[in-house]
Formats: structure tokens, C-alpha cells, sequence
């Protein structure tokens, strides 16, 4: 058994935010500008697409299987303009096999919706904390799990 049966995404956090600049006018006054409207990026689908593609394609590997090895793990990568994924790293790893197998999802994951700023596509870095818990019998499927940590 070669597929993990617990791979769960707690969160996805994203480095920026919505903000607004100032700037001084002709006579020194502070003055606003109107505010940046920035999306964030999203796996094509929605969370839900995501967790399936992750579910499905990762392959826990036999070495950290034969070890039981669980845990808590940050990632990051940077969804292009183009909504391609580049610049995949691991933050915190767990256990080399499973980071070499995550950075295999990573890399290969399809296209996203990029984020953008004021209607315009722009790079943005993505950080994850993934949780791997290794297979025991009569535990509950990825899916249910991750359902029930989203509460």
C-alpha cells in the first residue's frame, strides 16, 4: 500500500493583503490613494479540487510507511502569472523521503487561478502546513478526516 491514507491540509496561508498608500500632495498634505484590491491564488476547483489532487497522487513513501513516520510539515512555492507553480520549497520537513515525495506533488500540480492585483495577474508566494499521519485500520478516509479538521 503505497498511497498515503491520511494526507491532510490544515490551512492555507498566503503572504499579502488588501492595503492602501498615501502620498503628499502639492502643499505636503497626506493624501490616500485609492485601495489595491488583491485576489489570492486558487487551486482550479477550489480547496476541495486541492485536497483530492493531493489525496490522489501522493504516494507515502515505503521507507517512512516501515517507520510510522507522522507529522507536521510547511511548504511554500510561488503561483506564477501564469497561474504555473515555481520556487517549491520545503520550510519544515518531516522525514527526507516524504519532503522529496511532496516536492514531487509540488512541482507537478496543474495550473492555478493566479492571484491579482487590481484585476491584474501577479506573482504570489503560497506557505502550507501539511499534516501526514500514516494508515491504521479502521481509520476514517483522507477525505472524512479532512472534513472533520475543517470544523
Amino acid at each position: 500500500m503505497r498511497k498515503l491514507a491520511s494526507l491532510l491540509i490544515l490551512l492555507l496561508s498566503v503572504s499579502g493583503s488588501v492595503y492602501a498608500q498615501s502620498d503628499k500632495d502639492s502643499n505636503g498634505n497626506t493624501t490616500k490613494k485609492t485601495e489595491d484590491v488583491i485576489t489570492q491564488p486558487e487551486f482550479k476547483g477550489g480547496i476541495e479540487k486541492m485536497y483530492e489532487y493531493i489525496s490522489t497522487n501522493f504516494q507515502y513513501p515505503e521507507e517512512a510507511q516501515k517507520r510510522s513516520v507522522n507529522g507536521k510539515m510547511e511548504v511554500e512555492f510561488t503561483v506564477e502569472k501564469s497561474g504555473d507553480i515555481t520556487y517549491v520549497g520545503i520550510l519544515k520537513g518531516l522525514d527526507y523521503s516524504i519532503d522529496e515525495e511532496v516536492l514531487r506533488l509540488l512541482k507537478a500540480m496543474p495550473r492555478w487561478t493566479p492571484a491579482t492585483k487590481n484585476g491584474v495577474p501577479v506573482r504570489y508566494k503560497v506557505s502550507m502546513p501539511i499534516t501526514i499521519r500514516a494508515s491504521r485500520k479502521g481509520q476514517k478516509s483522507s477525505q472524512e478526516l479532512i472534513r472533520y479538521n475543517e470544523q
